[in-house]
């Protein structure tokens, strides 16, 4: 075969294989090309300042503490960098005809010690009544050595009714003695009585460490397209015997009034506990209430408590009183410049916009699956 025909067939092959990847991308993320560049850009954040693809076993840590509930592109920032990866190396399109294999082995070195990671990939579809589709796709990571290992689990559901759901669970422990788990999840639905749409985001964490020191989280959001909006923590730790809670709320009615409220508590393991919480109401012209207590146990059984409140009304006018189990007792009013929080949670608008890979969801035709399912 001539030269120039073997170099034009081989860049027809090249091209080819490169829209197939592009459209599967597009399949996944939604035609916009804004989820492309999205694409490009995690893949380049995911190398190093030497173009160094980072090492895959760093992914054997716990989840980070306090960072509420990640965006969806920070969530499924790893799953898309392998998946990209893995489309690109082990395409069925390559001209070799490869297989995208269930089962393999990568190796990497790290710390001059050579070390092999078995990984086994699965994915499959579950379909029910009403148009009901789960797409997922599980990756399984274990070391012969049995030091290290863990898994994870994505999905993407949807329904006739458009209902639509995307999530991860992930779960693993390293050599360090460290177990954990992890999932998030984030919905789009319309509620059965009000038919109101609403996007509801949630995360739960838990780990432990060797010497049994564990901690959990959880944390969930839901918007409404009428602009309400609810946000809420549980936290919570243990070592040895010590061990504190912590829980807070928010909620906007989508026309300016707000509550918000706290309540933390502790023990020592030696019968003392100890905590305070608060609430605060506020209309939309800035009046509002607050109220809170502090409170002590102690080891002999003796309880402390301390109550407070608080009335803004609309003329600047504040009322303070509150009394504790000690013989304190207040109560005074002054005027005062009432400082007002204004800041308000995202758009109905803005929180669509940040959950373009779930609205992008739709439901596939059964004769669809060799062509639509898998989208890597």
């Amino acid at each position: 075969m001539p030269a120039s025909a073997s170099a034009s067939a081989s860049a027809a092959a090249s091209a080819t294989r490169a829209s197939r990847r592009i459209a599967r991308r597009r399949i996944e993320f939604g035609s916009s090309s804004t989820s492309a560049r999205i694409v490009v850009a995690r893949r380049a954040r995911a190398r190093d300042g030497c173009g160094i693809e980072r090492d895959s076993r760093a992914r054997a840590k716990p989840p980070q503490r306090d960072t509420g509930i990640a965006k969806e592109e920070d969530a499924f920032f790893d799953e898309d960098e392998d998946d990209d990866s893995r489309g690109e190396d082990a395409s069925p399109d390559d001209d070799e005809g490869a297989t995208t294999p269930t089962t393999s082995e990568e190796e990497t070195k790290r710390e001059a010690n050579e070390w092999k990671e078995v990984v086994t990939r699965k994915r499959g579809i579950d379909r029910g009544e009403g148009g009901y589709q789960s797409k997922w796709w599980t990756t399984k990571r274990d070391c012969p050595d049995g030091r290290s290992g863990s898994s994870e689990t994505r999905w993407a559901k949807c329904d006739l009714s458009g209902y639509k759901e995307i999530g991860f669970e992930k779960s693993g422990f390293n050599e360090n003695g460290e177990t954990w788990w992890e999932t998030w999840r984030e919905v789009y639905c319309r509620d059965d009585f009000t038919g109101v749409e609403h996007i509801e985001r949630s995360a739960d964490k838990w780990a432990r460490d060797a010497r049994s020191k564990e901690w959990q989280e959880k944390w969930w959001e839901r918007y409404y397209a009428n602009g309400a909006v609810e946000r809420g923590v549980e936290k919570s730790g243990r070592e040895v015997r010590q061990a504190w809670w912590e829980k807070w709320g928010e909620q906007y009615d989508g026309e300016g009034a707000t509550l918000k409220w706290t309540d933390k508590w502790a023990e020592n393991g030696m019968g003392m506990r100890w905590g305070d919480k608060w609430e605060e109401r506020r209309s939309k012209i800035g009046s509002g209430r607050k109220s809170g207590e502090t409170w002590r146990v102690g080891q002999d059984g003796e309880r402390f408590s301390r109550t407070w409140g608080e009335v803004m009304a609309p003329d600047g006018s504040v009322r303070r009183y509150g009394n504790s189990t000690t013989g304190e007792s207040w109560d005074t009013t002054e005027m005062e410049n009432i400082y007002f929080d204004k800041s308000q949670p995202p758009t109905w608008a803005e929180v669509l916009k940040s959950s373009e890979r779930l609205m992008s969801i739709e439901p596939t035709p059964e004769d669809d699956e060799d062509g639509v399912l898998w989208t890597k």
